[in-house]
């Protein structure tokens, strides 16, 4: 069994914006992709996710489409939603730049060259400069 994750608050508005950018899906449909998607690490209640669902629909980034079959209301991104998720994008590179850059200092203070070499090159692939800091 995956160890389960704490998910910051916000991740779950960015999951459900990046997969109703990919495909239509129900409620239940998004819980189950997550848990695909984080091999069961994250797996998100129904009251998260619904409640999550109504806000996005309010704010005019999603849009639920006709039902099909039965009661099942299917969702998928709007073009307000799309830029939304661009910009929730862009917040989340710079948080990585910013979590890099601390696993560093981490890393320098606790005498760990080797690791600190390791996130400095991650970061260095991902095309992320690093703060100087610690040696």
């Amino acid at each position: 069994m995956a160890r389960m994750i704490n998910v910051p608050k916000g991740v779950l508005r960015l999951a459900a914006l990046k997969m109703l950018s990919e495909s239509s899906l129900s409620g239940t449909d998004l819980a189950t992709q997550i848990r695909r998607v984080t091999a069961g690490a994250w797996s998100p209640g129904p009251g998260s996710i619904y409640l999550m669902l109504s806000e996005l629909l309010k704010k005019g980034f999603i849009n639920e489409l006709p039902k099909r079959e039965g009661n099942t209301r299917r969702y998928i991104i709007s073009a307000k939603g799309k830029e939304e998720l661009a910009r929730l994008t862009k917040e989340v590179e710079a948080d990585v730049a910013r979590q890099l850059s601390l696993l560093a200092v981490y890393s320098s203070l606790a005498g760990r060259k080797e690791l600190k070499a390791k996130v400095v090159a991650l970061a260095q692939g991902l095309g992320i400069s690093l703060e100087p800091g610690p040696a």
